[in-house]
């Protein structure tokens, strides 16, 4: 196209499909020069201080990530103890976090599957993290990956879930000449608020016990852009402390959220409603 000519006619919409979602994902996951964009690698620690902070991570829970990817949040658990299994729809991203994770005593094994439920057992797992997940698929596959998620977690266990806050999945777009399509560059169908992420997980039968949006980086202490500034240390000192003499509870429970700011990070924690 030269300087200052326009298009013809105005570039479609890429139609995302399980199938090509599954490619796009087993290409991503082989790149390891973007290892340090994966959200988990980024805040790994702070997504494991919420789950302390509503007293999920015991010696010897049993923990399932729900869209693994590499395992880099599994990691994390994997060193606190905690025996771990991962889920992705990826089949290339399940075998790399299975070499990976091979000969720890604590890995019980990453499973892909293009169709659920998943092989795991039922009211099988203390702790289930859907971190990044939701906003990624498409309107038929929410409700069998909600009532999976329901499916294997315990009565009494936890999940969290996070998601982009209030994305604008338009703005983010980029376009290839190539097939003439418009697409999210990682791949992202829908965006969520308080409201509706709340709602969603409510209409399939989950208790939402908190679900707000945060600065997941100012939670995270060591920030993988870079080593935190004074001020920002200062912050992050500041407000851990305060947590433990003044806790801010959740919904009347025994729970309590970590006081953070709030930022473009969207992050629930829910038990499964009692029946």
């Amino acid at each position: 196209m030269k300087k200052g000519e326009r298009m013809e006619h105005p570039p479609r919409s890429a139609t995302w499909t399980p199938e090509t979602i599954r490619r796009f994902w087993n290409y991503t996951s082989q790149k390891k020069s973007i290892e340090g964009e994966y959200f988990s690698f980024q805040v790994g620690d702070a997504l494991v201080s919420l789950l302390q902070r509503v007293n999920a991570i015991k010696g010897g829970a049993r923990v399932l990530d729900f869209g693994c990817g590499p395992g880099f949040l599994l990691e994390k658990f994997l060193r606190a103890g905690s025996f771990c299994c991962g889920f992705d729809f990826s089949d290339d991203s399940v075998t790399s976090v299975n070499q990976r994770f091979k000969n720890l005593k604590n890995w019980e094994g990453a499973v892909s599957s293009t169709t659920l439920p998943t092989p795991f057992d039922g009211a099988l797992f203390d702790i289930v993290t859907c971190i990044e997940t939701l906003e990624h698929l498409l309107d038929e596959m929410i409700p069998p990956t909600l009532g999976e998620i329901a499916r294997l977690l315990k009565q009494d266990g936890i999940v969290l879930f996070t998601t982009p806050y209030t994305e604008d999945i338009e703005a983010r777009s980029v376009y290839c000449p190539f097939c003439d399509n418009v697409f999210h560059p990682v791949q992202h169908v829908r965006s969520f608020d308080e409201n509706t992420l709340r709602q969603l997980l409510e209409q399939h039968g989950f208790e939402v016990l908190m679900c707000r949006s945060m600065d997941l980086f100012e939670l995270q202490r060591n920030k993988t852009s870079g080593r935190p500034g004074i001020k920002s240390l200062g912050r992050y000192w500041f407000n851990r402390i305060v947590d433990v003499v003044f806790p801010v509870r959740i919904d009347g429970t025994g729970y309590h959220a970590p006081r953070v700011s709030g930022g473009p990070n969207l992050c629930a924690i829910a038990r499964k409603r009692n029946r």
